[in-house]
């Protein structure tokens, strides 16, 4: 008796460490997609600062100046809007395999 319970002991321990590997895995596999992304963000809010930044200097009135910085902020509204849907897929991505991750590994206690 004593051997099937360390033999089921030894069992839960490999198979929580696979698991915990997985999971791992999983984690460092979505921080990298998240870590991109920001990246990503970080250089579009740059780059839409210095076009901000290059329409001050070739403005010749204000009007001038408010419709190209008008233009900037539509353009970047589109391109922040592209980054927001990958950012939602990426957290829908991760959900599926987060719970295919929990069913593969979570067995119901009987």
């Amino acid at each position: 008796m004593t051997d099937d319970i360390l033999k089921s002991f030894e069992k839960l321990n490999q198979s929580t460490i696979q698991a915990t590997k997985e999971l791992v895995e999983l984690n460092g596999k979505l921080m990298g997609k998240v870590l991109e992304s920001q990246v990503e963000l970080a250089n579009l809010y740059i780059e839409g600062g210095e076009k901000q930044l290059d329409a001050t200097k070739g403005a010749s009135d204000p009007q001038d100046f408010v419709t190209r910085q008008s233009a900037i902020m539509q353009e970047y509204a589109n391109k922040l809007a592209k980054v927001t849907e990958k950012n939602i897929k990426l957290a829908q991505d991760a959900g599926v395999e987060l719970k295919a991750w929990l069913e593969k590994n979570i067995k119901p206690v009987k």
